[in-house]
């Protein structure tokens, strides 16, 4: 028989079959005690429960020919899907992704990319160089009908300030990617209290790395019009223009600024876009990903269609999750549970199903007022926790570890353990709270700024992942 504690240190499992020693360890007995696929005694329900944590995982080595399998042990977790409702994750993990998303996605992480931003890197130390070997001996200046010097500018120290700008900004952005890249391969959660530092500090890097791309934008178009038309216009109303500028370095210069123009103004051109043009519509398209995921999670055979089935099989996960954590002594009555479906989930009448797809398409229209976006997601949120947890455990910041969070997207929506472990790692912070968790499913349906951590957090465990994942999950 299960027990189950709680307290300040958070939740604790025991059952007869033996404590939870993580992956490996066992038996084929279900998380109540019982063999998988075989109904317990004392189950008034006659429902037989998702697959143990550690069933999910564990796979017998053997070096004999594979044998043709069975029916996977999902379908033989609920009677009802055996026959026609076979559960297909690879539409779990359909690339939904536009365009753009793609597009977009693809260019930040390739080799060309990174090109640009050593081409870049080699421009301006070029610039320095030249800047620094030919300092005085390219100035332009203006004189006035008299012959008195009106203006006299020295272009081997604007080139040299040209290059200290932009390679200032390359260093700064390649030092900042070296720390991204080591935050994301750090083996422990950060606490709380760093995790409001580093959004602070995020804010201010943010602002700067604005200042310096716009610096960087000003310098290089000055430049262009300094150096591309220097020898037009030498003779204008009441002045002269007097130029003396080496021709090895107005050659390397002008030429320069060519190229660079010819990388830059493309490249900007992509910045500008994606942030005036681009962002509006992608902050829609991310909170659209994100309530598809949300209905994926009430899928519970992936088939396209939130049925009466589903909510029977989902209910049966939230009851399995409820017992082998203990929050709730009581399950939510029957009555109560459809009274959710019906309110929140099945909108074409009580009971009758709807399509994911119409699902998404309704709660888009329903999620549009953003003042009313996270009062409507809380409603819906914290009536859905009312299955696992009581209103005293939430108001008892009661710990949910790393074990915990694990366990819950295993039976919920059958993640990869490995990434749920990642995710908890690289997004959630310690220490991490019921009350936290619940918050962060609000802000999954409500919050549209997919550059927000509380927005994505619940997003990067269960959003769209490489084939590896969905090739792995597909052996189970």
């Amino acid at each position: 028989m299960l027990k189950s504690n709680y307290g300040k240190g958070g939740f604790s499992f025991s059952s007869s079959s033996g404590d939870y020693s993580g992956p490996g360890d066992a038996g084929g007995k279900g998380a109540l005690g019982h063999d998988v696929g075989v109904v317990p005694a004392g189950d008034p329900q006659g429902i037989i429960q998702p697959p143990a944590y550690d069933d999910i995982f564990t796979r017998p080595q053997s070096s004999a020919p594979p044998t043709p399998t069975p029916q996977p042990s999902y379908v033989h977790t609920f009677p009802s899907l055996r026959e026609s409702r076979v559960v297909r994750q690879g539409n779990y993990y359909r690339d939904d992704r536009n365009l753009w998303e793609k597009l977009h996605e693809c260019f930040e992480m390739s080799a060309l990319q990174q090109l640009i931003w050593l081409a870049v890197l080699a421009f301006s130390i070029s610039y320095i160089t030249f800047g620094s070997l030919y300092s005085g001996q390219c100035v332009r200046k203006e004189l006035d009908n008299k012959g008195k010097v009106r203006s006299e500018e020295d272009l081997t120290g604007f080139i040299r300030a040209e290059g200290g700008v932009i390679c200032a900004t390359v260093l700064i952005v390649f030092i900042l990617r070296l720390l991204a890249s080591a935050d994301r391969r750090r083996s422990h959660p950060i606490t709380k209290v760093d995790l409001e530092e580093r959004k602070k500090a995020g804010g201010q890097i943010f602002f700067f790395l604005m200042l310096l791309y716009i610096a960087n934008f000003g310098v290089c178009v000055a430049g262009a019009a300094k150096i591309i038309p220097l020898y037009n216009n030498v003779t204008t109303y009441n002045q002269t223009v007097v130029i003396n500028c080496d021709p090895e370095f107005y050659d390397f210069y002008y030429h320069a600024k060519i190229a660079q123009l010819s990388v830059f103004m493309p490249y900007a051109a992509y910045v500008l876009l994606g942030l005036f043009c681009v962002l509006p519509s992608q902050k829609r398209w991310f909170l659209r990903r994100k309530l598809r995921c949300w209905a994926k999670l009430l899928d519970a055979d992936q088939d396209g269609v939130i049925s009466q089935a589903d909510m029977r099989a989902t209910n049966a996960k939230l009851e399995e999750l409820r017992r082998l954590f203990g929050a709730r002594t009581d399950p939510l009555s029957a009555d109560d549970q459809k009274k959710w479906w019906n309110e929140h989930i099945f909108k074409h009448g009580e009971g009758k199903d709807i399509s994911a797809e119409e699902y998404v398409n309704y709660m888009e229209g329903y999620m549009r007022p953003p003042g009313e976006r996270h009062k409507r997601a809380k409603l819906l949120i914290e009536q859905w926790f009312k299955f696992l947890v009581t209103d005293e455990i939430l108001k008892s910041n009661t710990i949910y570890g790393e074990l915990d969070f694990c366990k819950f997207w295993t039976i919920l929506a059958r993640v990869d353990e490995s990434h749920s472990r990642k995710m908890y790692v690289r997004n959630f912070p310690t220490p991490f709270t019921v009350k936290d968790f619940l918050q962060d499913f609000i802000s999954l349906l409500s919050k549209d700024e997919f550059f927000d951590e509380n927005s994505n957090r619940i997003f990067s465990v269960i959003k769209f992942q490489p084939k590896a994942y969905a090739a792995k999950l597909e052996e189970y």
